[in-house]
């Protein structure tokens, strides 16, 4: 019997060693496993430091000298130089001035394609195209009316007639629906008298 019981024992001990040894590898795997996994979680010190100001030498003298008017008046123009915008002298037009700006842009859009122009009050699609006419004349939408919205000539197309709260300044504003963009101005006409239909 002693033979058997020393075999058993030993068989333990070697059980033991065993496991201690998987449970180790184990341990070590999961570790590294982890610092691997979650190792971008954890900022770095170099990413932490705080860039330090680096100075350059040159050897120009220091330039304090603020932009001139002209400079400023220069850049100005070269800004507006796009805006065509046309007085009209015709007295039997309603249309006063009439403004084309190619640097207008869409005014972005929460609706998908294909999209489908709805001239229904409180609709998406009214809401924006109230939003591009406010863009295009410096109005804001809450104090705008709205005379009229209707097809621009084709489905993509939009024309409107608005004015101020007050009645002062009437426009009929036209625009275009971009793909995935929204709407967006392409014209401007401030009238002389309010137009309900175009």
């Amino acid at each position: 019997m002693s033979s058997r019981f020393a075999k058993r024992s030993k068989q333990r001990k070697v059980n033991r060693i065993l496991n201690t040894l998987i449970t180790i590898v184990f341990a070590l795997i999961l570790f590294f496993g982890w610092k691997w996994l979650f190792a971008n979680d954890r900022p770095t010190k170099e990413t932490n430091a705080s860039p330090q100001p680096v100075e350059v030498e040159t050897n120009e003298p220091p330039n304090d000298e603020q932009p001139s008017e002209t400079e400023t008046e220069t850049d100005e123009q070269q800004s507006n130089d796009n805006v065509e915008e046309t007085v009209v002298d015709d007295p039997n037009s309603n249309v006063i001035r009439e403004t084309v700006n190619p640097s207008w842009q869409p005014i972005g859009t929460t609706q998908s394609e294909p999209h489908v122009t709805t001239y229904e009050k409180n609709s998406v699609d009214w809401k924006e195209m109230i939003d591009a006419i406010s863009y295009a004349t410096g109005i804001s939408s809450s104090d705008l009316i709205v005379w009229f919205i209707g097809n621009g000539g084709s489905p993509n197309h939009a024309v409107a007639t608005v004015s101020k709260k007050d009645k002062t300044e009437h426009y009929k504003v036209f625009i275009e629906w971009v793909t995935n963009e929204g709407w967006k101005p392409t014209k401007v006409q401030q009238l002389k008298e309010i137009e309900r239909r175009p």
